[in-house]
């Protein structure tokens, strides 16, 4: 008690309260963040990445010291960062930093509403509640993420998922009390563009309609935005198979361990996040994969992303049922039921929505 009570009055006289919000205006860390037991999280100098404000958002006091970190206020993402081991000029210790370049800052930089979409070519969903040029630009910046994964590193590429994520949440999430249909939410086109977007939408009014809080709803749909990462390390000759062999299918369903320890390790992101591409192919009943568990154990960002992602797969006939239109899509999945499903999050899925959503899928297309 002696010991907590010393820690807590150092800081309330020398350290100062924070917040994940305020730091939003930092590229660099200026001075120490600590958590309220003492605790050094990050240190001064080091990059401040989406990952790391993401860990700090869950954190419910954060502390500072005073900035022994010298950065241009003006203009702090042009200044230049020291040399790990560097001594500073302007206070005399020696700071550790990271390496930042140029193009990471211009890259995370980008944002959805930069794309020009003159020269984008693809499917409108005509009957969609998003509008068009949302469409287009959401996808046509989705596409340019993934093409760019394979020359930047996950944790470069975070800031633009962030990104994304902000754009469905703010402009589709807010217009979903409008929505009657859950084909006025699909985007249409290939699949590889087309299905982390729709799971992530999908999981966000999923979400919504449960009452999470804002933090779980914004959590959730990252969430679906990552779901498949993992598949970014399968061979492109499994990923287009639809027969697979045994040891094909091992490669196969190895993507939600890879991409677990691409969220966790490389992108630095919480752990609810990660565990969605670990486990969003769990079944309720045990039946799933990769290791077996049933649904219950599961968290609530994994068990609404598998209701979604398996709804998309749906309706882009990436499954054995053949379905036209929304309306057998979810006669499909009432079927399948809770063997498959969390109640909660396949009962909130089914009801949110009419189920007279009769439309063809052709139809939709523009």
């Amino acid at each position: 008690m002696y010991c907590d009570l010393r820690i807590r009055n150092w800081y309330n006289t020398i350290m100062k309260l924070v917040s994940a919000e305020e730091l939003i205006n930092y590229k660099i860390l200026p001075f120490n963040i600590y958590s309220e037991f003492g605790e050094k999280l990050f240190a001064a100098g080091e990059i401040l990445t989406p990952g790391k404000l993401l860990q700090l958002r869950h954190i419910n006091s954060l502390y500072r010291d005073e900035e022994i970190y010298q950065v241009d206020k003006k203009n702090p993402e042009t200044e230049k960062p020291k040399i790990k081991g560097e001594v500073s000029k302007t206070t005399g210790m020696v700071v550790e930093s990271f390496d930042m370049k140029p193009s990471t800052i211009l890259k995370n930089k980008l944002s959805v509403d930069d794309i020009d979409i003159m020269n984008y070519k693809g499917p409108i969903n005509k009957k969609a509640k998003i509008d068009p040029q949302t469409q287009l630009k959401i996808k046509a910046f989705y596409n340019q993420i993934i093409s760019m994964m394979e020359e930047k590193s996950p944790l470069e590429m975070l800031g633009m998922f962030a990104n994304v994520r902000d754009k469905i949440v703010q402009d589709i999430l807010s217009e979903s009390n409008a929505i009657l249909f859950s084909s006025q939410l699909k985007l249409l086109g290939e699949y590889n563009k087309c299905h982390a977007l729709n799971t992530a939408i999908l999981s966000g009014a999923v979400a919504q309609k449960m009452s999470l809080t804002e933090s779980t709803i914004y959590d959730v749909v990252l969430a679906g935005l990552l779901h498949d990462i993992g598949k970014c390390k399968v061979p492109t000759e499994i990923l287009a198979k639809s027969n697979l062999t045994n040891k094909e299918l091992a490669i196969f369903h190895n993507h939600t361990r890879i991409g677990y320890r691409i969220i966790k390790v490389e992108m630095e992101l919480p752990d609810n996040i990660a565990l969605v591409a670990l486990s969003h192919h769990e079944n309720n009943d045990g039946s799933g994969y990769p290791n077996g568990i049933l649904g219950e154990v599961t968290n609530i960002e994994t068990q609404i992303v598998n209701v979604c992602n398996y709804f998309d797969n749906l309706t882009s006939n990436r499954t054995h049922y053949k379905i036209k239109n929304t309306k057998e899509a979810l006669r499909t999945m009432l079927e399948i039921g809770t063997q498959r499903f969390s109640a909660e999050a396949l009962y909130t899925f089914i009801h949110m929505f009419s189920y007279n959503d009769t439309v063809n899928f052709e139809e939709m297309v523009l």
